[in-house]
């Protein structure tokens, strides 16, 4: 079987919201995200037990203007400077999945889910601003996990959709579109 999926919520995108909503100071205030999205394949090993791997990413962005008075030497006036600032972070994320399907019939497969693997984060910091220097720092320990429930609904042989539970990689909830070969 193979799953299609986009997870709910973006974790980094509701904390950069919540951080920079009403903050005051930043003009042009823009957020961006994508997923978490991704792709599952499992392969039945038994009747109830599945072997799978699941590739994920996600990313969340914010970018801002800030207006700030810089001193002219030359008119030896304050002037009014923008600088953009961009905060990003991106995740990419390989795991391998143990599924238990404890309901299975012609329409409804249910099971309980288990991963761990690859997990990469990296956080971007960039500016227009004169000197300012842009780090990109990766996570220092690249694992990814995964526990929850899922259930797949199959409108015909072959294709269904499927919405699955729980907490690591994929979001809290995630729905898609489900084939099986």
């Amino acid at each position: 079987m193979i799953d299609g999926y986009y997870g709910f919520p973006n974790l980094y995108s509701a904390v950069f919201k919540s951080a920079y909503a009403n903050s005051g100071s930043e003009v042009n205030l823009k957020f961006g995200s994508l997923g978490p999205i991704g792709l599952r394949a499992e392969y039945l090993l038994t009747d109830k037990v599945g072997l799978g791997l699941d590739l994920g990413m996600n990313s969340s962005s914010i970018s801002y203007d800030d207006i700030t008075s810089v001193y002219n030497s030359t008119t030896f006036t304050y002037d009014d400077v923008i600088y953009n600032y961009k905060f990003s972070t991106r995740k990419i994320g390989a795991i391998v999945t143990f599924n238990y399907h404890f309901v299975e019939n012609d329409n409804i497969d249910a099971y309980f889910v288990f991963g761990m693997g690859y997990g990469s984060r990296s956080f971007t910091f960039e500016s227009t601003e004169p000197g300012y220097s842009t780090p990109t720092v990766k996570s220092l320990i690249p694992v990814a996990s995964k526990i929850g429930v899922g259930m797949r609904y199959f409108f015909t042989e072959n294709i269904g959709a499927n919405l699955a539970l729980g907490f690591g990689q994929g979001g809290l909830l995630n729905a898609g579109i489900t084939a099986k070969f």
